[in-house]
């Protein structure tokens, strides 16, 4: 399936990495709940660490969005921890209020790499940390 520039999700070793762009339409997170489970499925069970680089996402905050993110489940059973990497024009407070308050583990959100970087070495191995580095500077 070729997927839109708006996101891209890969796995490396015991993380999802994921890049969220732009501003989004219900099309676009409907596709990409769906890409997200099918990952996430993937995994068969196995712990994981969910990596982001939202720098400049958007998502509107209308009340049809909402109600739609409430109707799709993603299974986070297995999920260790969530980092965000942000800028200043990242529109994701409302997601993180929504979906963060009853999971077992903390989100943690930033807008400094060097801080993302750090987080993350603390997540997970050297050889996630370096393959991160790789990533962020491809974003």
């Amino acid at each position: 399936m070729t997927r839109p520039s708006s996101y891209n999700i890969e796995q490396f070793k015991n993380c999802i990495l994921v890049t969220l762009r732009g501003n989004w339409t219900m099309a676009t997170n409907i596709q990409y709940l769906a890409v997200m489970a099918e990952e996430i499925n993937k995994r068969k069970g196995r712990p994981f660490h969910l990596i982001v680089d939202m720098r400049s996402w958007q998502i509107p905050t209308a009340k049809s969005f909402t109600q739609m993110k409430a109707a799709i489940k993603i299974d986070r059973r297995n999920q260790v921890s969530e980092l965000w990497l942000e800028d200043d024009e990242t529109n994701a407070d409302h997601v993180a209020q929504k979906f963060f308050a009853e999971t077992k583990f903390t989100l943690s959100r930033t807008k400094s790499v060097t801080d993302f970087i750090e987080q993350c070495a603390q997540k997970a191995d050297d050889s996630v940390v370096q393959y991160v580095k790789i990533w962020l500077s491809n974003n």
